[in-house]
């Protein structure tokens, strides 16, 4: 998928878990702490690709990106659990409600990204370094209109449920 899928995604993902376990989050009228949260899980839904120096994250840490590549491949170790628990234990670190909130969101966001990465037809080496791939039995192409428009259309009507949903419409 593409960066703004994942985007689109991640959102989708961390406002169904506001929805589902709003105990576990600060109130959203608070102000900050959602904030963190939805600003951490817009970044989890684009840091695993920090192993393709053209996506999103690549562009911004290319040295970085290109050693990733290099070393792992794309959609090996970054898209792989091993990874997903390495990002929570070094977000874990961060103390106090931030902390909590930049490691919630930044789980949320990279589990989206890699639920989304599963809907393509190259999948995801989930439990790498086992060299397995992972994927839907439904799936797409990258970039597909169809496909990635039609996640993309679902993501965005889901947002603006929850949007509305907020305000009581």
């Amino acid at each position: 998928m593409k960066g703004g899928t994942h985007l689109a995604g991640a959102l989708a993902a961390a406002a169904t878990y506001d929805m589902l376990a709003p105990e576990t989050l600060p109130p959203i009228e608070g102000g900050w702490e959602a904030a963190v949260f939805f600003g951490a899980s817009l970044l989890g839904g684009l840091v695993p690709d920090i192993c393709h120096p053209q996506s999103k994250a690549g562009r911004r840490a290319s040295v970085f990106s290109w050693l990733i590549r290099r070393i792992f491949g794309h959609r090996t170790f970054t898209h792989s659990l091993i990874f997903l628990v390495l990002i929570a234990v070094l977000t874990g670190t961060i103390p106090g409600t931030i902390g909590e909130m930049i490691q919630l969101g930044a789980f949320i966001g990279m589990a989206s990204h890699y639920i989304l990465d599963m809907l393509t037809s190259r999948g995801i080496q989930l439990f790498y370094p086992i060299d397995t791939t992972v994927r839907f039995p439904f799936h797409t192409r990258t970039g597909s209109w169809i496909g990635e428009g039609s996640v993309n259309v679902l993501c965005i009507a889901w947002v603006t449920y929850y949007g509305m949903w907020m305000v009581g419409i």
